[in-house]
């Protein structure tokens, strides 16, 4: 067999094996219509060839890229990023490939992943979005053009999408529930409180919690901060300082408990004997701090695959979607030496 320079095209194999163009894409695609003999033939030449099918011009022909878009915060959060292997691994499971990006919490950064998806032109995208509602047009002008959009772990402020998290307010409220059932009724809030939709379920499931026991909601009780350990070490080592007495926080984040586990680490103070710690997510950074801590369990992989399960549904019997799925939660107390109790 003679090998040619440049790319390897479907015409390439008709001339080599005396066939036709429209012949040889038939007995790729196992078309019937090919004989079996036929079929193994053009199949044993492509690989010899090393010939792959050009997916832009299978796109124009389909109208169909059968590829999909997801656009998370940061993948240095173990939480996006077993979302995102539930996500590419239900997409494969149905044909699709994932192009996955990141915005970084930077909305700009977003409108740069959001354009390059639009003119990739992906059959549908996945998005943890960027707070606030700056590209809100931009995302609705993607939408009409007929590229469905499928949110997890977050909503999109001001519009309504198909969406898949959890009950962050049920969740938080189910956490007061823990600290006080074990005594632990002097309960700092750490984090963002109304910027994040995640954080705004957490913050008023705090407070609820705190009204279902009687204990008073004490502003100086909630930290606001980023969702950075170094922002979150430096408010609550402030906090610490103010010789407030508390014996349990909630963060709504990992990064967060990292951030508030190092200061109160640094203080003197125990955990969990003196301060329970308990975040959201289950994130492997709490782990290097090296004490029990509480988790409020998320289950990423699943959110994932709910969501790229529902946009593919969605895409492939062009459904209209505006369901806010809910996955439960569970809580998970993680013993220093790898053991848990649920």
């Amino acid at each position: 067999m003679t090998y040619q320079k440049g790319p390897i095209t479907l015409k390439t194999i008709a001339t080599i094996l005396g066939l036709t163009p429209a012949t040889i894409s038939k007995a790729l695609r196992d078309s019937t219509d090919i004989s079996e003999k036929t079929r193994a033939l053009v199949k044993e030449t492509a690989e010899k060839l090393g010939y792959h099918p050009n997916i832009m011009a299978k796109s124009l022909i389909e109208n169909k890229s059968y590829i999909l878009g997801v656009i998370v915060p940061d993948l240095s959060h173990s939480f996006f990023t077993d979302v995102a292997r539930g996500i590419y691994e239900g997409a494969r499971e149905s044909s699709y490939e994932t192009f996955i990006m990141v915005h970084d919490e930077d909305a700009q950064i977003e409108r740069k992943n959001l354009r390059f998806l639009s003119a990739l032109n992906v059959d549908g995208i996945l998005i943890a979005a960027v707070p606030g509602t700056l590209n809100n047009n931009l995302i609705s002008r993607i939408n009409e053009r007929g590229i469905p959009f499928v949110c997890f772990d977050r909503i999109i402020d001001g519009l309504d999408f198909c969406a898949v998290t959890i009950d962050d307010e049920k969740a938080a409220t189910q956490l007061v529930d823990y600290f006080v059932k074990r005594g632990r009724r002097d309960i700092v809030f750490i984090g963002p409180t109304i910027e994040l939709f995640v954080a705004k379920g957490r913050y008023d499931g705090y407070r609820k919690g705190l009204e279902k026991y009687g204990i008073e909601f004490r502003e100086d009780y909630v930290i606001e901060c980023s969702i950075t350990h170094e922002d979150a070490q430096e408010k609550m080592q402030h906090f610490i300082d103010s010789e407030r007495t508390f014996n349990a926080v909630m963060c709504v984040s990992g990064v967060n408990a990292f951030g508030t586990g190092k200061a109160i680490l640094s203080s003197g103070l125990e955990i969990p004997n003196d301060v329970l710690l308990a975040e959201f997510g289950n994130n492997h950074i709490v782990h290097r701090l090296g004490v029990p801590f509480v988790t409020v369990e998320q289950y990423p992989y699943e959110m994932g695959q709910t969501a790229v399960n529902t946009l593919v549904d969605m895409i492939d019997n062009k459904k209209v979607c505006h369901d806010h799925v809910f996955l439960e939660t569970q809580l998970i107390f993680h013993h220093s030496n790898g053991r848990d109790d649920h």
